[in-house]
């Protein structure tokens, strides 16, 4: 039989025993009827040829008769009582007649792991087993001991958990109800060392009791904690998710507006470096709060995918806040367009008439250009202006890193709103009313 079999003890104590039959006499009578019923009990496969030996030891104490021998009675009782509290084994050879005659009860190698806070249920539920006439499975009794000692160690932890967690989760709650959600201050530090005396407080009570079954209840007390760290963790992160998106909304949006203050037919700003230095703080600090929320041994404990959702985001509102400032670009483009057309076109209609003869004509001297060339005149004002804004416009548009596509598009909607602008103020200047009023006056 392997040595690292467990081992119990079963000790006899004989009442009134006057000394006729010699206790050692006593003892192989009951070590034989005991091994002829371990001969007729059914065992496992591989154990038939197991000897009653291998898996208990014996112990024998005699009692003299407590009416007959009181004084004797009471001697011995006490010598008894010190078996139960010295640790010494029978200081008998192996298979001689007085083995087991002496010696201590609860010595270690049969220790069964039972706590003395623990002991009264085991020994409670092993009795109740007797009682119905049910197998004797002790191992079971240490479980079922196990489970009911962790499973009040578990809400004795939990209670004081819940303590400390229950305010953070109300205060986040609330802020998700009123529309406002904020950021919990020292939140990481609260989650870690909440986990951490849960589980350590768990530890201390419950390793004392069936390896197995308090591996599995603290696992299961890991699982109760880290649901609800985790539910924290995420709402943080949620909140930390929005505000940053709108700090970066908003920055992106004050630094585009004191760019524009600056002047210049399109704002003196680069808008792609503007974005690019608040994403990146953006960033930096959405992965320090992520950080500090981290919680080492916690398989849940990780937030690349927040991080990559966060950047995803950062991404889609630069490119709807570049989109914003194209459009914001090609306005103060075609605005400045019209500007140009409008006074250069209308210089060339108020110059009609200055070079015919007549009081206004000059006698000497370079002559003045004549109706004919108009219309020339007009084209090569409208054609210079329209390329100088459409690279004003594409220098523009590249700082907003701007793709090749979009660029074409607002260039085209550029020539296509410059010809609207050269239209309308050529209608303009040739109504009839406007154009026999000009050339009156020359």
């Amino acid at each position: 039989m392997d040595s690292s079999t467990p081992r119990s003890l079963l000790f006899f104590v004989i009442r009134d025993h006057i000394g006729t039959t010699p206790l050692s006499n006593l003892r192989e009578t009951l070590i034989q009827d005991l091994t002829k019923i371990w001969t007729t009990l059914s065992k496992p496969k591989g154990l038939e040829n197991s000897k009653i030996e291998d898996y208990f030891d014996f112990a024998f104490a005699a009692l003299p008769h407590k009416i007959l021998q009181p004084q004797r009675f009471i001697s011995e009782v006490e010598k008894l009582g010190t078996r139960f509290r010295e640790d010494y084994r029978d200081s008998k050879s192996p298979g001689s007649n007085d083995q087991g005659l002496g010696g201590g009860v609860f010595l270690p190698e049969y220790h069964r792991r039972i706590p003395a806070d623990g002991f009264s249920v085991y020994a409670e539920g092993v009795w109740d087993q007797i009682v119905n006439n049910k197998d004797l499975d002790l191992p079971t009794q240490q479980e079922l001991l196990a489970q009911f000692r962790c499973d009040e160690i578990s809400r004795d932890v939990l209670v004081a958990f819940d303590e400390a967690v229950s305010p953070l989760e109300n205060q986040q709650a609330d802020g998700v109800r009123l529309g406002n959600p904020a950021i919990i201050a020292g939140l990481g530090d609260a989650m870690r060392e909440s986990r951490t005396k849960a589980i350590k407080d768990f530890e201390t009570e419950g390793s004392r009791y069936h390896k197995g079954v308090f591996t599995r209840k603290r696992a299961e007390l890991e699982g109760k904690v880290d649901a609800r760290l985790k539910a924290l963790s995420q709402g943080q992160l949620s909140a930390a998710h929005k505000l940053g998106v709108a700090d970066f909304t908003q920055a992106v949006t004050a630094a585009v507006k004191l760019g524009q203050k600056r002047g210049g037919k399109a704002g003196g700003y680069d808008f792609a470096e503007i974005v690019e230095r608040e994403k990146g703080r953006a960033m930096g600090k959405f992965k320090s709060q992520s950080e500090d929320l981290r919680i080492v041994g916690a398989p849940w404990s990780k937030y690349e995918q927040e991080l990559r959702l966060f950047e995803k985001e950062l991404g889609e509102v630069s490119a709807r806040l570049r989109g914003e400032e194209m459009r914001r670009l090609a306005n103060r483009v075609e605005r400045w367009v019209r500007s140009r057309l409008g006074e250069s076109v209308g210089l060339e209609f108020n110059n009609l008439g200055s070079g015919r003869g007549g009081s206004g004509a000059p006698e000497t001297g370079e002559k003045p250009t004549t109706e004919k060339d108009l219309w020339d005149r007009i084209w090569k004002i409208f054609t210079k202006t329209v390329q100088e804004a459409e690279t004003i416009f594409t220098e523009r548009a590249r700082s907003f890193d701007a793709g090749p596509e979009e660029v074409e598009v607002g260039l085209w909607r550029l020539r296509r709103k410059s010809w609207a602008a050269l239209k309308a103020k050529l209608e303009e200047e040739v109504m009839e009313g406007n154009l026999l009023l000009k050339l009156r006056e020359k």
